[in-house]
Parts: structure tokens; sequence; C-alpha cells
């Protein structure tokens, strides 16, 4: 028995915006403002998602949003600086 080697069609091939996440995509901007109003709705997402949380339940996830929010804060104060 013979075996054959697959080969790697154009039809299969992956788009760069299936690789980079979205996130990332958004961070790759080349102006201050833009990065700026990312990491404010960024946060507001993150605060949004920790007010429908209950600390008797998710207590771990709250402290990750926390952590998250806190990182998010500290990157935007950095991109506000350079302004």
């Amino acid at each position: 028995m013979r075996q054959q080697h697959s080969s790697i069609s154009k039809s299969n091939s992956v788009s760069p915006k299936k690789i980079v996440p979205e996130s990332l995509q958004m961070i790759m901007a080349d102006s201050v403002e833009v990065m700026e109003y990312y990491y404010r709705g960024k946060i507001q997402e993150l605060e949004q998602s920790l007010s429908q949380l209950n600390l008797l339940d998710n207590a771990r996830e709250i402290s990750s949003l926390c952590k998250e929010i806190v990182r998010t804060k500290e990157i935007l104060q950095k991109i506000i600086i350079k302004k």
C-alpha cells in the first residue's frame, strides 16, 4: 500500500484575521486615539461583566476580572501619557 501525502490547497488556507485574534487586531492601530478608545471600551465591557456576577458564586471570576481591569487601566494610562 502506498502512502499519499496530503497537500495544502489554497481553498483551505486561513485568512490573517482568523490567525490573529480580533482583540489583537484592534491593538495594532497606528493612532494613539484609536488605542485609547479601544482600551476604554474594553474597560467598560469588563466592568459590565463584573457587575453581573455574584460574589458568593463567582469569587474567582470577579478576582480575575478585577486584575484584568487594573492591567487594562495601566495600559490606558501609559497610552494617555504618550499623548
